[in-house]
């Protein structure tokens, strides 16, 4: 009866929860939300956001040993660019590319080898002579096709100075980048491919066409060794060709126009701030009612402690004896049997405590001694096997005995000798 005045009051209190939360407040409670004003914070996103991919055409010029020697024009060769990337933040990103074609320039020509350097056309074109005397030599084109690969690090310095702004125009995107540049064919002279490891510096003049779509004036240049036109080699002892010093170092500057093409989701989310305004009498309200809320907890508390409190009185259980019986050389249960050992197994489940003994009985006026002994153990492991296979008794509440062919143990009826007797274990 107390549990169910504790359990009618825990009612109540739901109750009052839900008609606070059902209230009408359109008029007094409303959420603000406010963009974050500060132009240099954004929410950062997911990683599948913010990717790129682009295209450019353009020229380029590579600086080699003799090649201040050609004319300007001469030098300028195409150059292609294809390259995808992510930008983090609206002010750091980075792409991974590849741009080459063809890069062209001048061999001088080796007096101790008697040849001339490097990727020399052939068959050999004539560029100009150079010097007067015995000194004078003659300087051939040459013609290398190349891959760049290369890995940049980019920074929108606009963003970064400016503050973010998604339709901004222009954006100045200076880089820092390390790549690997590789001759797709082997030298005229050496037979070799040249291999070399790049450093590069650039700059991405970046123009806005919409949130999808930007124009890029890419100008790169690129750091190499020497040994990469292969105009310093010597020859060793057996006759190879190796590379030899030379200058510090060549380079390559290229400067392409092209587009890209910007994923979903483009851009960054501003930081919003939300205020939650309620109108003061509301406030108010509320105050009472849950002053009033947590005045019924305090009693529910009370009253819930008092019922713990209270002395529990044990249920003592009763369990009688049940006789199973059985005709005559049989040891087969009948369903009336298995009814009144259900009970029984309601009983012992109730009670885990509780231990029963089976025993098993034969009628000692019939049957041989071996054929009752048999008979007895039977019956006693059926009843055993009905309560823990049928009705789920753990085994640990039984225990299982026979004892063979009795006399008769009630009423003078043998009837009653054939049986399996279950009662509480001593």
């Amino acid at each position: 009866m107390m549990l169910k005045k504790i359990f009618v009051a825990a009612l109540a209190c739901l109750c009052v929860g839900q008609a606070l939360h059902a209230q009408e407040t359109t008029d007094s409670v409303y959420t603000v939300e406010v963009k974050d004003a500060n132009k240099y914070k954004v929410e950062t996103n997911l990683f599948s956001s913010n990717w790129f991919f682009g295209l450019g055409v353009g020229g380029q010029m590579y600086f080699g040993d003799h090649d201040k020697q050609m004319k300007f024009l001469d030098r300028i060769t195409p150059n292609f660019e294809v390259y995808f990337g992510k930008w983090f933040t609206p002010g750091i990103g980075v792409r991974f590319g590849a741009n080459g074609y063809e890069i062209k320039g001048l061999s001088g020509y080796n007096r101790g080898l008697n040849k001339h350097y490097g990727f020399v056309k052939e068959p050999k074109k004539h560029y100009a002579w150079v010097g007067e005397g015995p000194g004078r030599y003659e300087l051939l084109e040459t013609s290398m096709k190349y891959i760049h690969a290369h890995g940049d690090v980019m920074f929108n310095v606009t963003q970064m100075i400016c503050g973010y702004n998604e339709t901004r125009f222009y954006s100045l995107i200076p880089y820092l980048g390390v790549g690997f540049a590789t001759s797709l064919e082997a030298s005229s002279v050496t037979g070799r491919n040249s291999h070399e490891v790049t450093g590069s510096i650039g700059i991405i003049n970046r123009f806005r066409i919409n949130s999808a779509w930007d124009i890029n004036l890419d100008i790169r240049g690129a750091y190499t060794g020497d040994h990469f036109d292969q105009e310093d080699f010597s020859i060793d002892a057996s006759g190879q060709y190796k590379p030899s010093s030379g200058r510090f170092g060549e380079g390559l500057l290229t400067a392409t126009l092209g587009v890209s093409y910007n994923f979903p989701k483009r851009g960054w989310d501003r930081s919003t701030i939300t205020t939650i305004r309620v109108n003061e009498n509301v406030l108010e309200g509320l105050r009472n009612r849950l002053g009033e809320a947590e005045r019924m907890n305090e009693d529910l508390r009370k009253q819930l402690e008092e019922a713990l409190n209270r002395p529990v009185t044990e249920a003592t259980v009763t369990t009688m004896p049940l006789l199973v019986t059985f005709p005559i050389n049989r040891w087969t249960l009948s369903n009336k049997d298995r009814v009144n050992l259900g009970f029984l197994a309601d009983a012992l489940k109730a009670n885990p405590k509780l231990v029963y003994s089976i025993s098993g009985y034969a009628d000692k006026g019939t049957g041989s001694v071996k054929r009752n002994i048999f008979l007895a153990r039977k019956r006693a492991e059926v009843v055993y096997d009905c309560l823990i296979k049928e009705f789920g008794v753990s085994e640990s509440q039984l225990t299982k005995d026979s004892f063979g062919g009795v006399a008769n143990m009630y009423y003078n009826d043998p009837r009653c000798s054939r049986s399996v007797l279950t009662k509480v274990a001593e």
